[in-house]
C-alpha cells in the first residue's frame, strides 16, 4: 500500500492542535440534528457562502489577483461576464465553480475521475503519470477507509473530540500523501519549497498542481463525517511553504505532522465560524446593533457637551 496508514494517523491525531480542533468540531457537531428552521436556513447559507469563499481562493491562486467578494458571488449565481471585472478573473471563477461542482459527488460515488476532471478545469497540469499515481494512492486510501468502517460500524458516527480528531487526522495524512505524490512528479527534492526568493517559482508550481486537493480535501471530510474546511489563497501558499520536513525528506511521516500542525488551527477557526453562523439570530443581532448605535450616540453627545459646565445657581424647575 502507498497510503501511510495507522501509525502516522495516530501520530497526527495525538498532536495538541489536532486534539483542540477535534474539540471544536465536536462542539459544532453537537448542534445536529438541526430542528430550528432559522438554524437550518443559516446552515444552507453557510454552505453557499463556503463555496463562494473556496472558489474565490482557488481563482486568486490561479490568477495571482485579489478578487472582490461581490464578483465571486455574481459568478456563483450564474454570471459569465461582469462589467468592470477583467474577464480573466471571471473565467477563473467559472473554472473554480465548475471544478467545485464536479468533485462534489466524490464523497458518495468514490469516482476518482471527477478529481482528474477538476484538475483539468483548474489548470493543475497533471500529466498521465501523475494521474496514474494519484489514482493508485486514492484507491489505497479508500481501501483503508472501507477497512476501518468494516471493523467498526460506529466509526463514522462518533462525535467525541477524540473520534473527530482521529478522522480529521486521516484527511491530513491523505492530503499529505497526495502532496508528496505531486512533489515527486514535479521532481522536487530537498530542500523543500520556500515562499520568496529563489524558491518562489517552485512554490507557484507546487501550489498550482495542488489546487484540486482543496475541494478534494472537503470531499474526504464529508466522507469521513468531518466538518468542511477552508483556506484562503494566502493560507494555501503558506501550506505549501510550511511543507518542509525537518530533514528535508518528503517520504517521511514528519511531513504529515507539519501539515497537521498547520492545518488544524485553520480547521478549528472555520468550525467555530460555522457554529457561529448556524446559531446567528437575525432579530437578536438587530437589537444588539440598535443598542450599540444608541450607546455610541450617547457617548458622542456626552463628548460634544463635555465642556459645558453645570450652573450650581440655576433654578430648579418642577415638572
Amino acid at each position: 500500500m502507498t497510503f501511510e496508514g495507522e501509525p502516522t494517523i495516530e501520530r497526527v491525531a495525538a498532536l495538541a492542535k489536532v486534539r483542540e480542533a477535534g474539540e471544536t468540531a465536536s462542539e459544532l457537531e453537537a448542534l445536529w440534528p438541526l430542528t430550528d428552521a432559522a438554524q437550518m436556513d443559516n446552515d444552507a447559507k453557510y454552505v453557499e457562502n463556503l463555496q463562494v469563499r473556496i472558489t474565490t481562493a482557488l481563482a486568486e491562486a490561479m490568477t495571482g489577483e485579489e478578487i472582490r467578494p461581490a464578483d465571486a458571488e455574481y459568478v456563483y449565481e450564474g454570471a459569465e461576464t461582469i462589467p468592470g471585472c477583467d474577464q480573466r478573473i471571471v473565467d477563473a471563477l467559472l473554472a473554480a465553480n465548475d471544478a467545485y461542482d464536479t468533485i462534489d459527488e466524490f464523497s458518495e460515488t468514490k469516482n476518482t475521475d471527477v478529481l482528474f476532471e477538476a484538475a483539468s478545469l483548474l489548470g493543475a497540469g497533471w500529466d498521465d503519470a501523475t494521474v496514474d499515481a494519484v489514482r493508485a494512492h486514492v484507491a489505497d486510501l479508500e481501501a483503508y477507509i472501507d477497512a476501518r468502517i468494516a471493523a467498526d460500524g460506529h466509526f463514522l458516527l462518533e462525535t467525541t473530540p477524540a473520534a473527530l480528531a482521529g478522522r480529521f487526522a486521516i484527511v491530513v495524512v491523505a492530503i499529505d500523501d497526495l502532496l508528496r505524490v505531486l512533489l515527486r512528479q514535479l521532481g522536487c527534492t530537498a530542500p523543500a519549497p520556500q515562499i520568496g526568493g529563489a524558491g518562489a517559482a517552485r512554490v507557484s508550481e507546487v501550489g498550482k498542481a495542488a489546487l484540486p486537493l482543496v475541494p478534494f480535501a472537503n470531499e474526504l471530510a464529508e466522507q469521513l463525517s468531518v466538518p468542511r474546511l477552508y483556506a484562503s489563497a494566502g493560507q494555501l501558499r503558506g501550506l505549501v511553504a510550511a511543507y518542509e520536513t525537518p530533514n528535508g525528506d518528503y517520504s517521511t511521516a514528519d511531513a504529515a505532522v507539519v501539515l497537521g500542525e498547520t492545518l488544524a488551527p485553520m480547521a478549528a477557526a472555520e468550525w467555530r465560524r460555522h457554529r457561529e453562523d448556524v446559531l446567528w439570530d437575525a432579530e437578536k443581532a438587530k437589537e444588539e446593533a440598535k443598542a450599540e448605535d444608541e450607546r455610541k450616540n450617547k457617548e458622542a453627545l456626552a463628548a460634544k457637551f463635555a465642556h459645558v459646565k453645570d450652573d450650581p445657581n440655576k433654578e430648579t424647575v418642577e415638572l
